[in-house]
Parts: C-alpha cells; sequence; structure tokens
C-alpha cells in the first residue's frame, strides 16, 4: 500500500507540474508581444524623408518660377509640413527675384509659403537697381502678396549703406522695402 500510496503522490504532482507549464505556456503566448522601436519614441519620426532635394517649378509658359534645394526634407502628416535641412530657394518675376538661404526651413503642406530660420542670408536681385542683401534668423516668404519678411537681427545691406531694424519686409514685384521697430542705419556717402 505505501508504494501505491507513493505512486499516486507522485502522479499527482506530476500532472500539477505538467499544468503549471502548460497554464505558463499559455499566458506567456497570449501576453501581447512588445515592439522593437516603442510607440512613443515614433510619435516624432517624419512620416518620410527624402534626401539632395532638387527641385523646379515653372509657369504654364515654361518660364522658371521656383527653385528649392535642400540637403533633406522631413514631412510630417499630422503636422501638415515639410521640415527642411539646409535649404536654398530662388523665386523668380519678371521685376527681379530673390535667393535664399539658411540652415532649416518649414513649408506647410497646401502652401507656396517658406519659412527660413537659422543664419539666414538672402539676395534680392532688381532688374532696374542695385542688389539687397538681407540677414536674419528668421525670414518669411508669402506668396500670396509676393514678400520677404525678416525678423530677428534683421539686417539689410545695400550699396547705400547698412540698415538694421526689428522686421524689414520687401516685395518681389517692387522696389518697397518696410522697416519696423528699432531701425538704425550706416550710410556712407560716395565721393
Amino acid at each position: 500500500m505505501n508504494l501505491a500510496k507513493t505512486l499516486k503522490t507522485r502522479n499527482i504532482l506530476l500532472l500539477a507540474v505538467v499544468t503549471v507549464v502548460i497554464a505558463s505556456i499559455s499566458w506567456y503566448s497570449t501576453k501581447p508581444s512588445r515592439n522593437l522601436v516603442e510607440s512613443d519614441a515614433l510619435r516624432g519620426s517624419p512620416d518620410y524623408f527624402i534626401t539632395d532635394v532638387q527641385v523646379k517649378e515653372f509657369d504654364e509658359n515654361g518660364g522658371l518660377i521656383e527653385t528649392l534645394n535642400a540637403k533633406q526634407t522631413s514631412h510630417y502628416d499630422l503636422k501638415e509640413k515639410t521640415l527642411l535641412e539646409q535649404p536654398s530657394v530662388a523665386r523668380y518675376s519678371e521685376s527681379g527675384q530673390w535667393h535664399g538661404k539658411a540652415d532649416k526651413g518649414v513649408i506647410e503642406d497646401g502652401s507656396n509659403d517658406i519659412l527660413l530660420t537659422d543664419n539666414v542670408r538672402a539676395t534680392k536681385k532688381y532688374q532696374q537697381s542695385e542688389d539687397i542683401q538681407l540677414s536674419s534668423d528668421n525670414m518669411h516668404y508669402v506668396d500670396k502678396d509676393k514678400s520677404l519678411t525678416s525678423y530677428g537681427a534683421a539686417t539689410l545691406i545695400s550699396t547705400q549703406g547698412k540698415t538694421s531694424a526689428n522686421k524689414i519686409t520687401t516685395f518681389i514685384n517692387s522696389e518697397e522695402v518696410v522697416m519696423t521697430g528699432s531701425v538704425r542705419g550706416n550710410y556712407e556717402t560716395t565721393h
């Protein structure tokens, strides 16, 4: 009887171990798998990016309207914007053109406007007068009125001298320049 009792205890113990193993395997297989990359890390990632970008836009007659070059563009669907690394942009019109470059840039989806930031430099070329150089922390081209607004350490350099202001706005289709805020200038007379 002692042997039968020992075998019965051993079988119960073996059955308990098998049950625990089966339960563990079942629990482990239904446990949600973890992603290799956490979803929080993906929220800040672009939906897509393109490197060494070179874009040209033409009007219906084949005339060049705009060129855009960038080391990299990163598009974010949820934010509806494209971020640019080392952008260089040029806009052309019958009365002149402007060319700008910066360390960074932003284009909102569905817009022809562009915001250039960090170490911005631009040249506005006129058909009938001397070119002007603009530099600032930020420069915003607004396609609606064809304006180029510099703000944050905005400086304009022309043949007449150097002018700084809180905000400097120039228009591609005219020679008009509007300066607001604290305007300061250094001008030299020619002999």
